[in-house]
């Protein structure tokens, strides 16, 4: 007896969070029918004999990044049936009767829904149909970038979207839920099918803003020490300022003003901050009014510093000079500088003269015994 089930498997992270796991989340038969796996029986490790079918095997080498899932089909031979299925028909495991649900997918955001939260963005109480099938006017209206796992910080970015929600009047659970859907790219949208069939549209925001968050948080550090290391090296000063105080409201944006201020400081070139009064400059906004001050000085100090470059110029032209011959003769190399000059031109000469002396004694020896002969 051979069946097919459509089993969905997550990589989660386990009790250490430092490690990851397999997690089987539900199971679908082939009539559409869908059933939560209780969370005590998730991990792979207790489906000893289903991990080894060559279909689970291959989801193995799929999933690669925490978060992310896939619903693969897979047929089940008879002893292992056995373990999902009871005599009865019923969805079981380990004698546990699995909870049916009926699967929820984006579409369960139905047109009232959408309506409604169209009408509450565009403050109208009737708002025209051809709106409510495009769905980027949500976007339009939200002051917010979709969600991008790879640069964007989780935190940061959720509490921007959660004032967004508060500002145009979506208080609702459901409709935070609803509109969460539109601003996410896709590579994330795979969680939002997964929380949707696991928690469904009307769960609590909490559930998803705690999965959200253990899902997309930075929990490295390498964002918290660029921002703390980022320097000014060249352009203008205004523009640094900005960016290190949004890369450092990022990672935490409950700093306060006085400490915002100091770090933003710590990366200006020191003939800036010696300019700077700390008891004046206070918050950001009085050190931006300042450095605007200071740009065209910088730019004159930037043209000082590039008038200097002539010393390497010199260094250059110095290298290029002839090497000295007698140092180089005498083993030492590498000395650039007139022969005429040479320390060792003296005693260079002299050991020249005493070679010519030798050979020429050697040469009245030599004549002599030939005489001789």
């Amino acid at each position: 007896m051979m069946a097919r089930f459509q089993f969905e498997v997550e990589l989660a992270a386990d009790e250490d969070p430092k490690n990851n796991i397999i997690v089987i989340r539900s199971i679908t038969k082939e009539d559409g029918t869908t059933y939560l796996m209780p969370t005590c029986f998730q991990a792979a490790k207790h489906h000893s004999q289903l991990v080894k079918l060559p279909e689970f095997l291959r989801i193995k080498k799929t999933l690669q990044k925490r978060g992310h899932n896939r619903r693969v089909w897979i047929s089940m031979p008879s002893d292992i049936l056995a373990l999902y299925v009871d005599d009865a028909g019923n969805m079981v495991f380990n004698d546990y009767l699995l909870q049916e649900m009926t699967q929820v997918t984006s579409q369960s955001i139905t047109d009232g829904k959408l309506m409604e939260i169209l009408e509450k963005l565009n403050g109208n109480s009737y708002v025209n149909k051809e709106h409510h099938s495009n769905l980027s006017k949500l976007n339009e209206k939200f002051v917010l970038k979709k969600f991008d796992n790879k640069i964007a910080n989780a935190k940061q970015w959720l509490q921007s979207f959660e004032s967004e929600c508060t500002r145009y009047d979506l208080n609702g659970d459901t409709e935070k839920i609803s509109a969460l859907k539109l601003f996410l790219n896709d590579s994330e949208c795979d969680w939002y099918e997964s929380m949707l069939i696991k928690h469904s549209l009307n769960s609590s925001w909490k559930i998803w803003q705690v999965s959200f968050l253990n899902t997309f948080a930075d929990k490295n550090w390498s964002s918290v020490m660029y921002a703390l290391n980022f320097k000014h090296l060249n352009g203008p000063l205004l523009e640094y300022a900005l960016k290190k105080q949004r890369l450092l409201l990022e990672y935490n944006s409950d700093i306060d003003t006085r400490t915002l201020t100091d770090l933003i400081v710590a990366g200006l070139p020191t003939y800036i901050t010696c300019k700077l009064d700390r008891q004046e400059v206070t918050d950001p906004t009085l050190l931006f009014s300042a450095l605007r001050k200071y740009e065209n000085q910088n730019k004159n100090i930037q043209k000082h510093f590039t008038e200097r470059k002539g010393v390497t110029k010199l260094e250059v032209e110095y290298k290029k000079k002839t090497q000295c011959q007698i140092c180089y003769k005498m083993g030492k190399k590498n000395r650039f500088h007139s022969e005429d000059l040479c320390w060792f031109k003296n005693e260079n000469k002299n050991i020249n003269d005493s070679v010519k002396h030798s050979k020429n004694f050697m040469l009245e020896v030599e004549q002599y015994q030939d005489t001789k002969n």
